[in-house]
């Protein structure tokens, strides 16, 4: 490449073009977008200034865009990754049967209602993870000269679940104290966008197999998009729970006891409380860390228009089974 033009591929390896392509298809597709979602992420004693690529936003309906009078609010977080087109992302799947595996199912998009006066029916985004093969593990393979190379997609990952804390704790604090009728649910889901092909090996992919082929799509399936489900360490851990503290005042808000109480009449048991899931994230409960911060997806950016499609569908019909908790405390 000549020196003059040295600049393209500075600019396209920054991946600035393809958060510009995502960011304008969201807006073609009711979402307001704005870039750099910030979180603070406190290493080694000092708070640096982290973000993701894009935060968008949407109310339901989506025929709407405007706040008053919405039924849920959707929220996709999404950071882009702008590799050489040489490269390929191949994931590992998840070897587990279904009813010991790891994953929640319908649990990609966060549907939380447990904060608001409305419920959602637990499994109405289950559809939406059954479409989805689920991953455990990627790397990344330069398909020239066969290098391979976790970083790059870990990073990506972890850098969407360290914002996941705070993006749940402002919307605690801007729903659960609202009045009543505007106090709705929230949804959310964090998304890991690429522009290399994204590759699946089949199940039954062994030390053999991989020795005998002579290409890659006979050992792996190329997919659009797939759920990839990853843990989360010690660190996140922490910096999690000091996020979550800013929760506890709520314990002293009337508008956050009604909502308890409104809940507390509907359920029989107190997992789906307010002050339960707040005083269990505190706590680091894995299941509820599990449940808000561990599963991702990984897309193509040649399918993100169809994707963002599908997101909108399952938020749509899982709306249909909202139900107002109007009991009088």
């Amino acid at each position: 490449m000549s020196d003059n033009l040295k600049w393209k591929a500075g600019l396209l390896s920054s991946s600035m073009p393809l958060e510009l392509e995502a960011s304008r298809t969201l807006v073609s597709k009711g979402f307001a977008v704005s870039s750099n979602y910030k979180y603070d992420q406190n290493e080694s004693g000092f708070i640096n200034d982290f973000s993701v690529d894009i935060h968008a936003k949407a109310y339901t309906p989506f025929s709407g865009s405007q706040k008053k009078g919405a039924t849920a609010q959707l929220e996709l977080l999404i950071e882009c990754r702008q590799r050489h087109p040489k490269t390929a992302w191949l994931f590992m799947p998840d070897a587990n049967m279904s009813d010991s595996s790891p994953v929640t199912r319908g649990n990609t998009i966060r549907m939380v209602d447990k904060f608001s006066s409305y419920i959602i029916e637990s499994n109405a985004g289950a559809v939406f993870d059954e479409k989805m093969p689920v991953c455990q593990k990627g790397i990344e393979i330069d398909m020239e000269d066969g290098e391979a190379d976790e970083s790059a997609i870990r990073q990506g990952v972890d850098r969407l679940q360290n914002a996941l804390p705070h993006l749940l704790t402002e919307n605690v604090l801007a729903y659960i104290e609202a009045n009543p009728a505007e106090n709705i649910p929230f949804l959310f889901c964090p998304i890991f966008l690429t522009n290399v092909r994204l590759l699946v090996m089949n199940r039954d992919t062994g030390i053999e197999q991989i020795e005998a082929c002579s290409d890659i799509h006979e050992i792996a399936s190329e997919v659009t998009y797939l759920m990839m489900k990853t843990d989360y360490n010690s660190d996140f851990k922490s910096r999690c729970v000091n996020e979550i503290r800013r929760l506890e005042e709520l314990h002293t808000s009337e508008e956050a006891m009604i909502v308890e109480r409104k809940r507390a009449a509907y359920y029989e048991s107190p997992f789906n409380l307010p002050f339960t899931i707040i005083d269990a994230l505190i706590a680091a409960d894995r299941y509820y860390m599990n449940a808000f911060f561990t599963q991702f997806v990984i897309c193509s950016h040649s399918h993100f228009p169809d994707f963002v499609e599908t997101v909108k569908d399952t938020v749509e019909s899982a709306l249909e089974t909202r139900k107002y908790l109007g009991f009088k405390c």
